[in-house]
């Protein structure tokens, strides 16, 4: 069964602003493509060196038109960026996205940073809506979960 939504996303005033992602769990292993962190209402991705530049040119680029972000058990779909899922613990993950993703009337987009984490930004999905002092808001994106 498809369910879709409306993602708004957000992109910082001044290139390398962003806000802190603060508390959280991981699942972080450096070798690993994918790595998540889960606050209490924000999940967070950090992405290998080669995924994090195509995801975000993908995410929080400006486009004509509106992106759209396919989650399915075996794949991420980003517009015509495709990321097959390898094993069990990223299925999981994908998982709880997915739960996440949906218990939430509205979601935010936006990139987070992490003192554990240097020099790494983190793809966020928050269930509320940045600083607007330090984000503006651009087009939406449309979430797909199959």
């Amino acid at each position: 069964m498809k369910d879709s939504r409306i993602i708004r996303r957000y992109t910082a005033y001044y290139r390398g602003w962003c806000l802190a992602f603060g508390e959280h769990t991981a699942d972080y292993e450096e070798s690993r493509p994918v790595n998540w962190l889960y606050g209490e209402d924000r999940v967070g991705l950090i992405l290998s060196p080669g995924l994090r530049k195509q995801a975000q040119r993908e995410l929080l680029g400006r486009m004509e038109r509106i992106p759209e972000f396919t989650l399915s058990d075996r794949k991420v779909q980003i517009n015509q960026v495709i990321y097959r899922v390898k094993d069990e613990p990223e299925l999981e993950n994908i998982q709880r996205l997915k739960r996440f993703l949906l218990g939430s009337p509205e979601m935010h987009m936006f990139l987070c940073s992490h003192l554990f984490y240097p020099r790494l930004r983190i793809i966020t999905f928050d269930r509320h809506r940045p600083l607007a002092i330090m984000y503006k808001e651009m087009q939406s994106l449309k979430l797909i979960l199959d």
